[in-house]
């Protein structure tokens, strides 16, 4: 996550807001852009889960909305099509080391995340 958001910031834009943020309880990093060039605008959102990274990018001329809707329209569905609730906020460290991290409980009732998850 940390290489992905430097490849942001390297950017010939300016940075406008960078954070630690979580969108469907997956921790990952909040940025937005304004491009020194055209003045548009980039909203980015990006996480890891289950090992996967996402990487979320929207950009709108300057004349127009930002994008901010796109950014925080990320989900996370399990195979069989249900979407991931978590308790509380999710870390990769749980798909990393599955074995000193317990799995993250899921807000569904149906206790935990599969072994290995």
């Amino acid at each position: 996550m940390h290489h992905a958001s430097f490849e942001f910031i390297k950017r010939d834009a300016k940075v406008t807001h960078l954070a630690w943020a979580w969108q469907d309880l997956v921790e990952g990093h909040e940025i937005q852009l304004v491009n020194n060039a055209d003045r548009s605008r980039t909203f980015a959102y990006i996480a890891m889960h289950r090992n996967r990274l996402y990487i979320l990018e929207g950009t709108a001329p300057e004349d127009h909305p930002p994008p901010a809707l796109f950014q925080q329209s990320l989900g996370f569905v399990e195979p069989d099509g249900r979407g991931v609730r978590y308790q509380s906020v999710y870390s990769n460290r749980h798909a990393e080391w599955p074995d000193t991290f317990p799995p993250h409980p899921l807000r569904t009732g149906q206790g935990t995340a599969p072994a290995g998850r």
